[in-house]
């Protein structure tokens, strides 16, 4: 659960919202850049059309994604700021000079010309005699207009003049000269105006860093996806948008969608104010910090129901004495009118379960706030109780004190959002399904074959007590669950659901719906159903093994195999050094996690220690040895898998050509007919499990029969697996049942 960003105070005082009614809704999709070449360091501008700001959005987002160029990716960690360029219309003027004519493009204070074409003069070597070529005109523009003093009133065309023409003989040896006289000289005079603009506001929306990608495809591409609900208010009409790569190699490609949800939000975002921004250096004696993260007197909106700073920080750098900023955690330290109130340490202490394993680089390590190829999370600072809308309030951040002997910096952009009241009383929201999920920066928990997870958020005034959750794949009977708790406004809560089946049909889509909070109506529903598509996880044999090839710290790895209800099956540790361990398993029907785990976080294989190089495989136990799979040795902190033992979630119908069992009609509703019995002869088991592989069905069919007949009445829709098996053999075989 994480923490509100509202007072009970605030809830309290926007009771008046039950009254709304939520706009229907619908998906826009704009673009500003498709995959745009970051060719090196530098600013990459597109322009984003958005609908007129008649629209409101329940929810924003930047999808964006980044990819290789024709010519490969960059193999270095790069960051990557995105930046609405918003024209505010607001006119502002700068005092300004303009002179009353130019040369060429260039205010001089006087000119002296000829008005008539002038020449010059050199030796030809091959006639032996003085030649000569015309001069080129200066252009000369004049401005003459009393009212615009940079309107362009005329231009003249004047030759070069104040210089010597040399006359030679047929040796090449100067015989005479003249001097080239001006004509006629004129002097500038400059005119005062002040020249008034649009001003043009610089918001940095998201922050990204960029993978060691020296290892990926041409064809490599991943998504990354930002909430920027919070910029919705200046998300009309166009709009430039700067995607700045502070990079110094070629490169990646950019693409930004930015998808815009129709409707009503819990609260909307309706003004939004810089504070700082930029790169600063951190340490140094001549040059603090505090030069540029100076105190900000900020006049807060009277209208704002609740006033939130948002921070973008992440540290850079590598100085001699302490890997700061890169490699140093500091606290940042905010105060409000003198009185610090939040203190969140700048570092990012999970590199190394990134998403994105294997990097052609130190992509485990822990930095300051970032990690190579992920995003990077805002700091998100309730100012609610500390200031008074109406009246001036000074904020203030810094940070530990410290002394760089160079290199040291961060990069900071910080937003001021106002807020006006929430919408919604009672209003319950399904923010995210993080299993099963497709999406790859949840590669690190998916396919999954056990329960789902969810993340649920209370986006009402009111506190959320309870909630019923539905929830399965698409098309199938779904499973339901109640959940309890407290949720006061803005907070969420991961729920991890029971077991459901996740069936290998063509329809992978996995939705998770919410009702009846608190017992009663949501009062907006367009936040209450949510959709994902999920891969189907392998599935395996019941019995292969566990082959572990340790390195020299071979102290920091255990692995872990667990079955779906978290009961532990196998559970391995105190390796020995650079030594192949076996282990062999032999599992029931059913869904299985498999978890190894590294206590340096270095994994098994990492180019930037001395451990030296292991390896995890599954084997299958026939002879020789085949692999099932072969893990990833380059893994960082853990690596896991979820799979299934002989259900129908992704093993292949098995059929023995001389027990040749037919299973019909499929898909089947009432019953379904085994036929071919008669080639075995004996007794036979028939088992009907769930793709979850539980044993929904058992029955013995008696010798000497050719058919038989099942009921499939006590069943819910669904794929299930049924195995008929004796002394002679097995044939596994799947149905669809349909309702």
């Amino acid at each position: 659960m994480k923490k509100s960003i509202y007072t009970p105070i605030l809830a309290l005082a926007l009771f008046f919202t039950t009254s709304v009614l939520a706009q229907k809704a619908d998906t826009i999709h704009v673009f500003s850049h498709k995959a745009t070449h970051l060719g090196g360091h530098g600013d990459y501008y597109g322009w984003a059309v958005f609908p007129p700001d008649t629209n409101s959005y329940r929810k924003v987002f930047l999808n964006f994604t980044i990819g290789c160029p024709s010519g490969g990716c960059s193999a270095w960690d790069y960051t990557v700021r995105i930046f609405f360029n918003y024209n505010t219309h607001i006119k502002d003027s700068t005092f300004q000079k303009a002179p009353s004519f130019t040369v060429n493009g260039t205010s001089k204070d006087s000119l002296s010309a000829n008005t008539d074409t002038t020449y010059t003069t050199a030796y030809d070597t091959t006639t032996h005699k003085t030649d000569s070529v015309a001069n080129i005109a200066y252009t000369i523009v004049q401005y003459k207009d009393t009212v615009h003093f940079t309107k362009p009133t005329d231009t003249l065309y004047w030759w070069k003049s104040g210089y010597y023409n040399y006359y030679y003989d047929t040796t090449g040896h100067k015989k005479d000269s003249i001097w080239v006289t001006a004509d006629t000289t004129i002097y500038t005079k400059f005119h005062s105006y002040y020249f008034v603009y649009d001003t043009i506001m610089n918001y940095e929306i998201a922050r990204l860093i960029t993978p060691y990608a020296g290892y990926y495809a041409k064809t490599w591409t991943y998504p990354m996806r930002f909430d920027i609900t919070d910029f919705a208010s200046i998300m009309h009409d166009s709009v430039k948008v700067d995607v700045y790569y502070d990079g110094w190699s070629d490169g990646f490609s950019a693409t930004c969608d930015y998808e815009m949800i129709t409707g009503m939000p819990e609260h909307k975002a309706y003004k939004i104010q810089n504070l700082w921004s930029g790169s600063f250096p951190y340490g140094s004696p001549s040059d603090p910090i505090s030069n540029y993260l100076v105190p900000e007197p900020v006049k807060i909106d009277s209208a704002a129901a609740a006033v939130r700073l948002r921070i973008l920080q992440t540290g850079h750098g590598e100085d001699a004495s302490g890997n700061c900023t890169e490699f140093c955690p500091n606290y940042q330290h905010l105060k409000i009118n003198g009185k610090e109130h939040f203190t969140p340490l700048v570092w990012r202490d999970d590199c190394g379960m990134n998403a994105l394993y294997h990097q052609a680089g130190t992509w485990l390590f822990n930095r300051a706030n970032w990690c190579p190829g992920d995003y990077v999370n805002p700091y998100l600072d309730d100012l609610s109780p500390y200031i008074t809308p109406g009246k001036t309030d000074t904020i203030l951040m810094s940070m530990d004190p410290y002394t760089s002997s160079g290199g040291a910096y961060y990069i900071v952009g910080a937003t001021v959002i106002y807020y006006g009241a929430i919408n919604y009383s009672l209003d319950a929201a399904i923010e995210d399904i993080l299993t099963p999920n497709d999406y790859a920066p949840y590669n690190r928990f998916n396919p999954i074959c056990g329960g789902p997870k969810i993340v649920i958020r209370n986006s009402g005034s009111i506190p959320l007590t309870s909630l019923d959750i539905a929830y399965g794949q698409i098309g199938v009977t779904p499973a339901t669950f109640h959940w309890t708790g407290t949720l006061f406004f803005d907070q969420t809560d991961t729920v991890q659901l029971p077991s459901v089946a996740l069936n290998n049909t063509a329809n992978h889509i996995f939705q998770a719906s919410i009702s009846n909070p608190n017992g009663g109506t949501d009062l907006n529903p367009d936040n209450n159903t949510y959709q994902t598509a999920y891969t189907i996880v392998p599935n395996y044999p019941a019995d292969f093994v566990i082959e572990l090839t340790t390195n020299s710290a071979a102290w920091e790895n255990s692995y872990t195999l667990t079955d779906d209800l978290g009961n532990v099956i196998r559970h391995d540790s105190a390796f020995a050094n650079t030594t192949v361990h076996y282990d062999t398993v032999h599992l029931a029907v059913g869904c299985y996690h498999f978890q190894l785990n590294d206590a340096g976080g270095d994994g098994l294989s990492f180019f930037a220690n001395s451990d030296g190089s292991g390896s995890l495989v599954f084997r299958k136990i026939t002879k020789p040895s085949v692999a099932i799979v072969n893990f990833q040795p380059d893994f960082g902190t853990s690596i896991s898998q979820n799979f299934t033992v002989n259900t129908p979630s992704g093993v292949d119908e098995i059929s023995n050509a001389e027990l040749d069992y037919q299973v019909f009609p499929n898909p089947a509703t009432d019953q379904v007919t085994i036929s071919g019995l008669e080639a075995s002869d004996k007794e036979k088991n028939v088992k009907i499990y769930s793709t979850i592989g539980e044993l929904v069905y058992e029955t013995k069919i008696p010798d000497n029969v050719s058919s038989y007949s099942i009921s499939l009445a006590s069943l819910s829709a669904g794929l299930y697996c049924i195995n008929i098996s004796n002394a002679d053999g097995q044939v596994v075989k799947k149905v669809m049942v349909t309702r």
